[in-house]
């Protein structure tokens, strides 16, 4: 989008200088209607879990 990344890097940093991360967990809206509905089916266990 910038076109250049060190210049994408500097805004970002500004940007995000003084924000606060908010992790949620769970499936989004979307993604559980898609499930609801059949067009996506639950993935299976993943890498991690399965160590």
């Amino acid at each position: 989008m910038f076109g250049d990344p060190v210049v994408a890097t500097a805004i970002l940093d500004r940007l995000l200088h003084h924000s606060h991360v908010i992790t949620i967990r769970g499936d989004s809206y979307r993604l559980s209607e898609k499930r609801r509905t059949g067009l996506l089916q639950k993935a299976g266990p993943t890498l991690e879990a399965m160590s």
